[in-house]
């Protein structure tokens, strides 16, 4: 019968691959996330507000749960999308939808600031419609000014991204490719370098797990 230190020792070096790697990447996503929130502030207290947008956005697509400055840059779009809403709606749609898409590129399981994004698509269609009107858009006034508002409303009330089920998949495929890799490699190998039928099963197992991460990616 095996016990817990047995399943252990055997799980031991995949699931010391796969913390390594999360590691790494959760280092510099968090890396990453910084460089690009101190650039925005710069870009921000230099007037240079477009640049600043999106280099807000960029601070928010490299989410890590415990990333320092992803809630700040949040909210920096935030601000930005209320405070031009009246005086330059074209910036503060490009902040207000960089903030939403932000957002929706850090789900997993769970959307962060999900209540961010509701603001979002409250306040991005009335947005839209007066950019229209600015931009001498017939549809933009008179009675199909309604009809456009209703069609923006809409259009930001439909799902986006992918569902739990996929991001589950994304996460059960590489965690098996990964460690089919590693069994492979520990367990399939004789002392003599020669590969041995259950090497052969753990890299079908891993090729599995890379075809669930990879057709999950692409349905996502």
């Amino acid at each position: 019968m095996t016990g817990p230190t047995d399943l252990l020792r055997a799980w031991r070096w995949p699931l010391f691959a796969i913390a390594l790697v999360l590691a790494s990447l959760g280092v510099r996503a968090t890396m990453e996330q910084r460089a690009a929130y101190a650039r925005a502030v710069a870009f921000e207290r230099a007037g240079d507000l477009w640049r600043a947008v999106d280099e807000y956005r960029w601070a928010l697509r490299w989410y890590t749960p415990w990333g320092p400055d992803h809630g700040d840059a949040a909210e920096a779009l935030r601000e930005l999308g209320d405070r031009h809403a009246k005086d330059d709606p074209e910036l503060a749609v490009q902040a207000l939808d960089n903030l939403r898409s932000g957002l929706y590129a850090g789900r997993s399981l769970w959307l962060p600031h999900a209540e961010l994004v509701t603001l979002c698509n409250d306040r991005l269609p009335p947005l839209l419609v007066r950019v229209a009107e600015r931009r001498g858009d017939p549809r933009a006034r008179g009675a199909g000014r309604a009809a456009l508002l209703a069609q923006f409303q809409a259009a930001y009330a439909r799902p986006v991204g992918v569902g739990p089920w996929v991001s589950l998949a994304v996460s059960l495929g590489f965690l098996l490719w990964v460690a089919g890799i590693v069994f492979a490699v520990r367990r399939g190998v004789d002392d003599d370098g020669r590969f041995l039928p259950s090497g052969w099963r753990w890299l079908g197992a891993s090729a599995l797990g890379f075809g669930t991460w990879a057709l999950a990616m692409w349905l996502g």
